[in-house]
């Protein structure tokens, strides 16, 4: 159980190097708004991965690599992308000194949902984890024990990596003027929007 355990963290630790749509949201908002955003935003992240590793351990995955649903999913994902990008490259930054807890921006439970659905949406995430938990569930003789054992070290890791990403990047934050926090927040939202259009192109293609 242990090897499973450690198995999984280090198949966390090789996802937390990847990067993404929601590895840049994640950096963006914790840069933006502070930690406390980034924590509601790696907690949407974990909901939505540990919604994949279920449905992929109940077998849901057969309606999700139909192709039809596959094209309809990215597409919805894609413009979801497309608008968050949008949204950030044309919203005005905070006014340089004013602490964001004074200005009552944050929204927890939007950032939560936010994270959730920038990350589900994304069809290769979910069958990211179908492809895992097919080899996974192989290489353990389809022992739900071992199952549960290594995937919880993978999802633990990857949040644990979340936090620690949007802590390094709230804690830089302070030595970034007001252009240059205004720049990433535009480069960030850039990024998204090519990830929905790419993401569209895929699954059309």
């Amino acid at each position: 159980m242990l090897q499973a355990f450690f198995g999984g963290i280090l198949l966390g630790f090789t996802l937390a190097l990847l990067t993404g749509p929601s590895f840049f949201a994640l950096i963006q908002t914790s840069i933006r708004n502070g930690f406390r955003s980034g924590f509601a935003l790696a907690i949407g992240i974990f909901i939505s991965d540990l919604l994949c590793v279920t449905l992929a351990y109940l077998g849901a995955s057969q309606f999700f690599s139909n192709p039809k649903n596959k094209v309809v999913e990215g597409i919805v994902g894609g413009i979801i992308l497309i608008c968050f990008g949008t949204y950030n490259i044309f919203q005005k930054h905070t006014a340089e000194g004013k602490k964001v807890d004074e200005l009552k921006t944050i929204n927890v439970p939007l950032l939560i949902t936010k994270g959730f659905f920038l990350n589900i949406l994304n069809p290769f995430v979910l069958f990211f984890w179908v492809g895992w938990m097919g080899l996974i569930s192989s290489r353990f003789e389809f022992s739900s024990t071992l199952i549960f054992t290594f995937f919880s070290g993978t999802l633990l890791t990857v949040f644990a990596t979340d936090l620690l990403k949007s802590f390094s990047a709230n804690k830089i934050k302070k030595f970034l003027n007001h252009k240059v926090l205004l720049f990433v927040n535009r480069i960030s939202g850039i990024i998204l929007a090519i990830c929905g259009i790419v993401l569209i192109y895929r699954v059309i293609l």
